[in-house]
């Protein structure tokens, strides 16, 4: 249960995400450095601090033998903030966000074979649900600048963003805070050469009001979020890890609706349910299976 505490409380804190961007008025490519970075920084402080004489040897021996895997796995996971970040340019948010969600599915796939963990029929129906609800919530006309390169970057996402929880979930003995550090490594080799080949204009202001909201992506969403979601997926199935993804975004829509005054109809609502719903049964009916 506390691994599960773990991972919806990580999930809820990136719910917000849209609320706090929406007030930054900087390029998404420097968002996502900056809150790489601050989150870094802030998750080193803490290692330093908190480290003990006994752990540096179990730590160096960890490092020497994931450094690689954990570097690739944050590598991805910068390309996937990169990759989503930019679909939002050349198609609506809500196509992007679709196409972004086929994650879990891609997971609970791969988990058969990598994994083999067993898909049970209440499993299937409540990825299905929740599917079906991501398609409800976020409509499916298309709309934007290029949708077929925005979808393209959207699912390009999806695939780096299950790589990441994949590799993480084949990585074990290394605690959660080491592997949060060594992942951020790696996703700041993808975003500061992106950003700094990018950026065009003023570079972010930490005086001001974005600047503020930036510190809080980075020591929130970044650093304290990261380390919640690293945490508990070495010790959930890759299939619960799929399904419990999905309360980010649907809990991203009640964030809108509350925050920033986003409009919430029926059916949104009822996708919403089958979101959360679908996720949830699907997880504690299977548990209930596995027990009989």
């Amino acid at each position: 249960m506390k691994s599960y505490a773990k991972i919806i409380t990580a999930m809820l804190i990136w719910g917000t995400l849209p609320v706090f961007v929406s007030k930054i008025p900087y390029s998404s490519a420097e968002i996502v450095m900056w809150r790489t970075l601050i989150g870094f920084l802030f998750l080193g402080c803490v290692f330093l601090v908190s480290r003990r004489k006994k752990t540096v040897q179990p730590f160096i021996c960890s490092y020497k033998k994931y450094a690689f895997r954990l570097i690739l796995s944050g590598m991805f996971m910068g390309a996937n903030w990169v990759a989503l970040f930019e679909s939002y340019r050349w198609v609506d948010v809500s196509i992007a966000t679709l196409a972004y969600y086929m994650s879990p599915v891609i997971v609970m796939i791969a988990s058969v074979f990598l994994f083999r963990e067993h898909a049970g029929k209440i499993k299937i129906l409540g990825m299905t649900a929740a599917v079906a609800g991501m398609f409800i919530v976020t409509g499916v006309q298309m709309g934007g600048l290029s949708p077929v390169k925005g979808v393209f970057l959207g699912l390009a996402a999806a695939v780096c963003y299950s790589l990441v929880t994949l590799i993480n979930k084949s990585t074990t003995g290394i605690g959660g805070l080491e592997m949060t550090l060594i992942q951020l490594i790696g996703a700041l080799l993808i975003a500061v050469p992106y950003t700094v080949l990018t950026h065009e204009g003023a570079w972010m202001d930490f005086t001001s009001q974005a600047g503020l909201f930036t510190l809080i992506l980075g020591f929130v969403h970044a650093g304290g979020a990261l380390f919640l979601y690293f945490s508990a997926i070495q010790e959930l199935p890759a299939q619960s890890v799929a399904l419990c993804s999905y309360i980010d975004p649907a809990s991203a829509l009640f964030f809108a609706a509350i925050f920033l005054g986003d409009s919430l109809t029926p059916v949104q609502l009822l996708g919403a349910a089958m979101i959360l719903g679908g996720a949830a049964a699907g997880e504690v009916f299977s548990r209930a299976d596995r027990r009989v």
